[in-house]
């Protein structure tokens, strides 16, 4: 019996490991310029089938070659409630990327100083939006920084990501 538990606790903490939960979640400080998002808004719950549509599309459009960029998803308000979420999902499009498609919202983002996390592995074992914006707050309170309302989420691959937090007034 202890030996089975051994061997279930020892095929777990490997699983874990290969989808990359040990990793750690780097934080830096980077400067963008002013950047543009085309994308489709979305209100509504954290969980609806609608938003994961929206996703998927995007992300469809980004694989077939049909727009060029990298997929973001920008959330209005940085608490993460998860019964209701205001975001834009969409593109920031390469310099070369051309026109993008009609219908899509367009938004911009401010150019200045963001506090980037680097999360890796598979989404299984990523941190949560409210452990990550947990780790921003605190770096952002030892640095005295104040931070803006919008989070950008960008996505590379499965597994891969990045979140920024816009820094106001730097």
């Amino acid at each position: 019996m202890v030996l089975t538990s051994l061997f279930v606790v020892a095929i777990s903490i490997g699983v874990y490991v290969w989808l990359g939960g040990f990793r750690k979640v780097p934080i830096e400080e980077v400067q963008h310029p002013l950047r543009v998002v085309w994308g489709t808004p979305y209100q509504g719950k954290y969980g609806d089938l609608k938003l994961r549509e929206i996703f998927v599309k995007t992300q469809q459009q980004l694989t077939e070659g049909n727009v060029k960029g990298t997929l973001v998803v920008l959330n209005y308000d940085s608490l993460f409630d998860t019964q209701a979420v205001d975001q834009l999902i969409g593109v920031i499009p390469e310099a070369s990327a051309g026109p993008m498609p009609l219908n899509r919202t367009v938004d911009t983002l401010a150019a200045g100083k963001y506090i980037r996390v680097h999360v890796s592995g598979r989404p299984a074992v990523w941190p949560t939006p409210p452990q990550i914006h947990q780790k921003v707050h605190d770096y952002a309170t030892q640095r005295e920084l104040k931070l803006g309302k919008k989070v950008v989420e960008h996505y590379f691959g499965q597994d891969s990501m990045w979140v920024e937090y816009w820094v106001v007034g730097e």
